[in-house]
């Protein structure tokens, strides 16, 4: 597999991961936004869609993390590669 596949692979996973995130974060500011009732007062819905984000937020920086590291590893891989010489590759002409 090559670079650009790895990368378009890491990419893909990130927006699957990021977007529906953010998307959620929206929903849940909006509901919080049109909400009636006394100022202070959380609704139990709410709470539990508070917790459930909190809990997405924290796995999608696990996952930002595992894609930073696994960035640093490729880089790592593909400087080693660089450097080695190909070996068994014929002369060309000089």
């Amino acid at each position: 597999m090559d670079f650009e596949a790895i990368m378009k692979i890491i990419v893909v996973a990130f927006c699957a991961v990021g977007i529906p995130v953010g998307a959620y974060a929206a929903i849940v500011a909006t509901r919080a936004i049109w909400i009636k009732g006394e100022p202070g007062k959380v609704g139990p819905g709410l709470q539990e869609d508070v917790a459930s984000l909190q809990a997405r937020v924290t796995e999608l920086e696990a996952d930002r993390e595992r894609l930073t590291e696994l960035e640093e590893r490729l880089d790592f891989a593909e400087r080693l590669l660089a450097r080695r010489p190909e070996e068994g590759r014929l002369p060309g002409p000089h």
